[in-house]
């Protein structure tokens, strides 16, 4: 039995309820036979309220690690064997593999190396109010296919409840990537985009692959676990402070 947790600190397990516990459900039905995945946190609400806010900043992506870094050592020492941060903007993937050995799994680069290996250039479809841009050198990753970001005109919250309206600025996005920028593929840069499991219907729309990068990281921490691999004690040493 492959056990992976999804990280969310506010949480309390297994005390979901809307929202949230849509999107436990999805990931139960996006996992393969054989493998338990749960929301797993630190909250202690024993109310069943829902509660997760939404990353929107660098600002607000730097706050959100040391708790989540609380919460992965509570994961490992749990039994978890592999670990999805939350967040597609992958906030605190070094220091979460400084400090346990499992696994961490980060969905926005999960899913931006599925499309790197789709074709020769890819793009990005994400949150926010800005103008499309272009994007030169993506260092992270060494993701050098990627060409442009395209902001929908939406905020986080905005995609959550406006789900067709979110769908058919991804439409007006995805086809300006290709047209534009000639993406061979396009992923999101936004959980909640992932969540709202339009990626089929944009692919037919688009008429270029739209990776979700839910999809992704759950099928890439199954993957992890099947291979026996984690990450590198070489890139991501233990902390000296940690050390005994």
């Amino acid at each position: 039995m492959r056990k992976i947790a999804f990280l969310m600190a506010n949480v309390t397990p297994g005390r979901l309820s809307g929202e949230l516990a849509r999107r436990e459900n999805i990931l139960k039905s996006i996992a393969s036979p054989g493998t338990e995945i749960n929301y797993f946190g630190l909250g202690t609400d024993t109310e069943k309220k829902s509660k997760f806010g939404a990353i929107q900043s660098s600002y607000e992506s730097a706050l959100s690690v040391p708790r989540m870094l609380e919460c992965a050592i509570a994961a490992e020492k749990a039994g978890y064997q592999a670990l999805i941060i939350s967040c597609g903007g992958d906030p605190g993937v070094a220091p979460l593999r400084e400090i346990v050995d499992v696994p961490i799994i980060p969905p926005g680069m999960t899913a931006k190396h599925v499309c790197s290996m789709l074709g020769n250039r890819f793009s990005i479809l994400t949150t926010g109010k800005r103008a499309p841009y272009k994007v030169e050198v993506h260092e992270r990753g060494s993701l050098l296919k990627l060409v442009s970001v395209h902001p929908i005109g939406l905020t986080v919250p905005e995609v959550r409840v406006k789900k067709e309206e979110a769908f058919e600025a991804m439409v007006r996005e995805g086809k300006r990537a290709h047209e534009e920028f000639g993406a061979h593929s396009v992923t999101f840069g936004c959980m909640s985009m992932g969540y709202n499991m339009v990626a089929d219907r944009l692919t037919k729309e688009i008429g270029i692959p739209a990776v979700n990068p839910v999809k992704t990281a759950v099928r890439m921490a199954e993957m992890y676990i099947d291979l026996g691999l984690t990450h590198s004690r070489k890139a991501f040493p233990t902390p000296p402070s940690l050390l005994k």
